[in-house]
């Protein structure tokens, strides 16, 4: 699965970076390529994902001429379709290809049914609040053949997964829910010294924002105990550690649990 995603997303990539573009990947496969690279234990679990999350930023939407240009390359040049139930922010290409495309609130666009209408009739971004600072601090990767795609970095990466862990644990989307705390749990564990201090330099900036007071408020009701909700769909899940046994993974949500909430307590 996993060379599948990467071809998928270089076949992607190839024809954005010639016109100077490098698609900022987040989702599952946004964590897994952010990580790629980290030597510790929780790399060799991070959860396979079968699907591209391409965050429009907006310094790619400014042109017109660059808006127009993601519609030529993905529905002609990739041959991509566009979703009848998610018109025009998901498209799909057989066999078993997805690629949703998502946007930061971005100014003089419309907005209509939490989506951004940045081609209308031809592409949209799903509105992502959470992601109005998404174009700070990405980090580049390259993927082959000089292939370069950018992903959020891990603070950026950790909001997203927060407050969409929030959402589909209101919803009561088990599952779903599950899938965004894992992510939470291998990106604060796998995160270094440099990546926390950026993010304190991140949250400083943007201590007003109030994103920001919603992620703390969800580590505090939901992250800030190993038996409170966030914590315990990670120890559900069949792929955390399986050959542990309760109290060492216990033992290993604690120390996350002590890392995410040292991330988001404002001094």
């Amino acid at each position: 699965m996993e060379d599948i995603l990467l071809n998928q997303l270089a076949e992607i990539a190839r024809p954005f970076n010639k016109i100077g573009i490098k698609p900022v990947i987040c989702g599952g496969l946004g964590v897994y390529l952010c990580f790629r690279d980290s030597s510790g234990a929780a790399r060799g679990i991070i959860r396979a994902t079968n699907d591209i999350d391409f965050m429009i930023t907006k310094e790619m939407v400014l042109e017109e001429s660059r808006r127009n240009a993601f519609d030529e390359i993905i529905t002609g040049e990739l041959e991509y379709v566009v979703s009848e139930n998610d018109r025009h922010f998901r498209f799909i290409k057989t066999p078993d290809r997805h690629l949703d495309f998502l946007a930061p609130p971005i100014g003089n666009f419309e907005i209509k049914e939490h989506r951004v209408k940045l081609v209308k009739s031809k592409l949209h971004g799903r509105l992502t609040n959470e992601a109005l600072y998404i174009d700070e601090d990405l980090r580049t990767i390259e993927l082959t053949d000089k292939i370069e795609v950018q992903v959020p970095s891990p603070t950026n990466l950790l909001i997203l997964k927060l407050c969409a862990f929030d959402d589909r644990d209101r919803d009561k989307e088990a599952e779903r829910a599950q899938a965004h705390a894992f992510d939470t749990y291998i990106i604060v564990t796998l995160a270094g010294l440099k990546d926390y201090q950026e993010g304190q330099r991140f949250l400083a900036r943007h201590g007003d924002w109030e994103v920001i007071q919603r992620v703390e408020s969800i580590v505090r009701d939901k992250f800030s105990s190993i038996e409170q909700t966030g914590w315990q769909r990670v120890l559900e899940a069949s792929n955390f550690f399986p050959d542990k046994n309760i109290n060492e993974k216990r033992a290993e949500l604690e120390k996350a649990k002590n890392r995410l909430v040292r991330w988001f307590t404002t001094p």
